[in-house]
């Protein structure tokens, strides 16, 4: 295939729109299907993803599509990290994570009657669920049920088989503890037809690429959490669809023409045509205050392209941390968290250098906006002079 070569700030251009972050998609469940979910072990960080893509979202509305509308589903996607995704997605999510097989199915595919007697212990929990409204740990210890403290982990456990699986799903917080809600209680109307495994993936990479492209077989591998090796059957049945693209000596693969997305203004057509085009200058580029483990962050393995090297450890903190980010000309400039307070919302910015004047002013308007998606009024806001 012909190879289109490419300056780095039209790929972070492409990249910023097709991210829904200079015009937003029609509705939440849109973006979460476009961006192949939003991170969401902090579900607020979650709730800040999208509202940065979509009209109008406040938090109240945020939980009502969740727990209420039920639009949105939160499982453990990929790299075994929480996502929310559009509920109608489920089973596509379900098929393509089948090929992530555990060490305890391998085991039984063997013979190994440990692992046998672990797919037991699952299917009387999933038994024990569908009887129930929901289902927390303590219930569970209680039960019964035979299980070690490991499947009764916070951090997953038994639960973690159920939700890959396609058993169950998180249902929110009750008596204190995370519950867990059998599918056929939560959406009883859901068309359950996972497709097949090897279709799924192809199909996830297409939307990958679609959204984060330009990206490198090993950009998809890191994102998705599967060896290079495993993923590169499912990159090589879309290459009809793709075009190879080079920016300073890296190649990479962008979907030729892109599906029709309700991204506002966007229809199916030629990627290739829109990459090429000329990048606005910085300061027209939309200014983002983007929260949290957002997407933007954790689509591609190098992130020389959005976080300048230097301040790589201000962003990505230990224990696994990514910090919000202040966004302009598609690029951190600063990190920024918010803290409830008694009267309100607090915000404060750390920014890399200082500002432009543009960039202030957009961080200024936009702060108030973010506690009003709290339906908090902003308190204080502090900009701090950079050292």
């Amino acid at each position: 295939m012909p190879t289109v070569h490419l300056t780095p700030n039209q790929i972070r251009w492409q990249r910023f729109q097709r991210a829904g972050l200079r015009k937003p998609f029609a509705d939440a469940p849109t973006a979460a299907t476009a961006l192949v979910g939003i991170q969401a072990q902090i579900l607020p960080a979650a709730g800040l993803a999208l509202w940065n893509r979509t009209p109008a979202l406040s938090h109240n509305h945020f939980d009502e599509l969740i727990f209420h509308q039920r639009s949105l589903v939160k499982l453990w996607g990929q790299r075994g990290t929480l996502h929310l995704y559009a509920s109608n997605d489920w089973s596509l999510l379900h098929a393509a994570r089948t090929t992530d097989r555990t060490w305890t199915e391998r085991q039984a595919e063997r013979g190994d009657p440990g692992s046998i007697e672990h797919r037991k212990l699952v299917e009387q929990v999933a038994e024990l669920l569908r009887s129930k409204e929901s289902l927390g740990r303590r219930e569970l210890r209680a039960s019964g049920i035979p299980l070690s403290d490991e499947l009764l982990s916070p951090w997953g456990g038994i639960f973690s088989d159920l939700v890959r699986l396609g058993y169950a799903c998180h249902s929110g917080r009750a008596a204190g503890e995370g519950h867990f809600v059998a599918r056929e209680r939560w959406l009883p109307n859901l068309l359950w037809e996972p497709p097949d495994p090897t279709l799924a993936n192809v199909t996830i990479v297409e939307r990958y690429l679609a959204a984060y492209g330009p990206a490198t077989l090993q950009d998809f591998a890191y994102w998705r959490g599967v060896p290079a090796s495993k993923a590169r059957d499912w990159f090589n049945q879309l290459m009809p669809k793709l075009t190879e693209v080079e920016v300073e000596g890296q190649v990479g693969f962008l979907l030729s023409a892109a599906p029709t997305d309700s991204v506002e203004g966007s229809t199916e057509g030629s990627l290739i045509d829109e990459i090429q085009a000329a990048p606005p200058p910085p300061e027209a580029w939309p200014v983002r205050m983007l929260y949290r483990f957002d997407p933007y962050l954790l689509a591609h393995r190098s992130k020389d392209w959005v976080v300048p090297p230097s301040h790589y450890k201000a962003v990505w903190r230990p224990a696994g941390h990514i910090e919000g980010i202040v966004l302009s000309h598609g690029q951190a400039v600063a990190t920024w968290r918010y803290d409830r307070k008694s009267g309100g919302l607090a915000i404060q910015v750390n920014p890399f250098k200082h500002l432009p004047k543009y960039v202030t002013k957009q961080i200024e308007k936009q702060s108030p906006k973010i506690a009003e998606f709290f339906h908090l009024p902003l308190v204080d806001l502090t900009i701090k002079t950079p050292e």
